[in-house]
């Protein structure tokens, strides 16, 4: 075997196990750091070639958890870990993240358009204003009226949201859809549970 066949031989074999190896290890990262805390999870990456990933760039992305606790971020911080994905498919239950109990959460997306999100959570006025309303997108109202009724403080409200979320330039805005908490919008709520989920799921 002459030496250009033997260069060629060794530089095939590598592409093969970094496109093997890549979504592995990040699929490895993501479940470590989502299940940090506790819980299951299941990653899986799908990029050709699989370098992208290493752009967070990449074919596929699809998540599946149960019983995680994700810290929530009081900056945000976006969807832009999972723009670069063309098909984005996370599925997780009973997910604690800042003050919110979330039953079922739900973010997808296919091609270059919104992200569709569907969330089923609860809070008290209680866990909000130990958080800060200020924080969680302007419930400065809900949590007065909790202050002024303080039996429904520690009362558990359900937050039900199903809306699309355009992810541009690292900010997310609200586009389509609803969703409410004791009455109040629940859009900037939206926006920080899916940044929450999106923080633990770069692969770098």
């Amino acid at each position: 075997m002459t030496l250009p066949i033997i260069a060629v031989a060794v530089i095939v074999i590598i592409a093969v196990l970094a496109q093997v190896l890549i979504p592995r290890i990040g699929e490895r990262r993501i479940e470590r750091r989502l299940a940090h805390n506790g819980g299951d999870a299941f990653v899986v990456l799908a990029a050709m070639p699989s370098t992208r990933l290493l752009r967070r760039e990449g074919d596929r992305i699809m998540v599946r958890g149960r019983r995680l606790a994700i810290g929530m971020s009081r900056e945000g911080g976006g969807l832009a870990v999972l723009d670069g994905f063309t098909s984005v498919d996370i599925a997780l239950g009973e997910l604690v993240t800042g003050p919110f109990d979330v039953s079922a959460f739900e973010l997808t997306r296919e091609g270059g358009g919104p992200y569709r999100m569907r969330s089923r959570a609860t809070t008290s006025g209680t866990a909000l204003a130990g958080y800060g309303g200020e924080t969680l997108g302007g419930l400065a109202p809900l949590l007065a009226m909790l202050a002024r009724q303080s039996p429904l403080g520690s009362r558990s409200f359900r937050v039900e949201v199903e809306v699309e979320l355009l992810s541009e330039d690292g900010a997310l805005s609200v586009t389509a859809g609803e969703g409410t908490i004791a009455g109040y919008p629940a859009g900037p709520i939206a926006k920080l549970i899916a940044s929450a989920v999106a923080r633990g799921l770069a692969v770098g």
